[in-house]
């Protein structure tokens, strides 16, 4: 089987200024909560919840939400304390639920889909080793939640915090360069792209994914 040439990279994959609101606010949380700033972390949730409301189309409704729960976050944080523990938690649990979801018969596995961005005819050796990777990515965020579940009642918030939030980058960066060194031993004679080719793959079949996702719920659920 001919090997595919290696395609150019996916252009426009931009930020919009929303977007990098928002990713500035996951890193406000990210210090907060490191650092035992229980109502920083608070407050930085409730705009972050606020600026999705936003995104979603629904502007008016998302700054008074995120306003109202950042608010509330700073007079009520020992008694919201729980909710500090909800993002990473939240994060693992759909990562995990977005790798698995595309397992299901029928539905093409998404390391499968990306590594047809790279090779159309996907040999069948290969198609089977991306869907069992899929499974991996899978069990790995599972596995990440658990442990930030397990930790949340041991740890104070900073410690645990720290450690979620290593793992959580630590893990999966481990696996990503762990397989990609891995595949050039397992399929050696096939030709295998560079990382930056890779992670620009990963990040168009993910878009895709997602808004496939998006479309499927408003579809079960109509119009809102």
């Amino acid at each position: 089987m001919s090997e595919a040439q290696e395609t150019p990279p996916p252009s426009g994959l931009t930020i919009s200024p929303l977007g990098l609101l928002w990713l500035g606010l996951a890193a406000g949380y990210l210090a907060a909560s490191a650092s035992g700033h229980r109502a920083l972390a608070l407050a930085a949730i409730g705009l972050m919840i606020g600026a999705l409301l936003v995104a979603s189309g629904r502007r008016a409704m998302g700054v008074f939400t995120g306003l109202a729960l950042a608010s509330a976050s700073l007079y009520w944080a020992d008694s919201m304390f729980i909710v500090v523990y909800v993002p990473p938690l939240a994060a693992f649990a759909f990562m995990a639920y977005f790798f698995h979801r595309t397992l299901r018969d029928g539905v093409e596995p998404l390391i499968t889909r990306v590594a047809r961005k790279e090779h159309p005819d996907l040999p069948v050796e290969m198609a089977r080793y991306t869907r069992t990777l899929t499974w991996v990515w899978s069990l790995c965020f599972v596995f990440l939640f658990l442990i930030a579940l397990v930790l949340a009642p041991l740890l104070p918030l900073s410690l645990w915090s720290r450690w979620i939030h290593g793992l959580g980058y630590g893990v999966p960066s481990i696996l990503f360069l762990g397989e990609y060194a891995y595949r050039h031993r397992r399929f050696p004679n096939h030709h295998h792209g560079s990382l930056v080719l890779l992670t620009l793959n990963i990040v168009t079949v993910s878009k895709e994914a997602a808004l496939a996702l998006s479309a499927a719920r408003t579809q079960d659920g109509g119009p809102h």
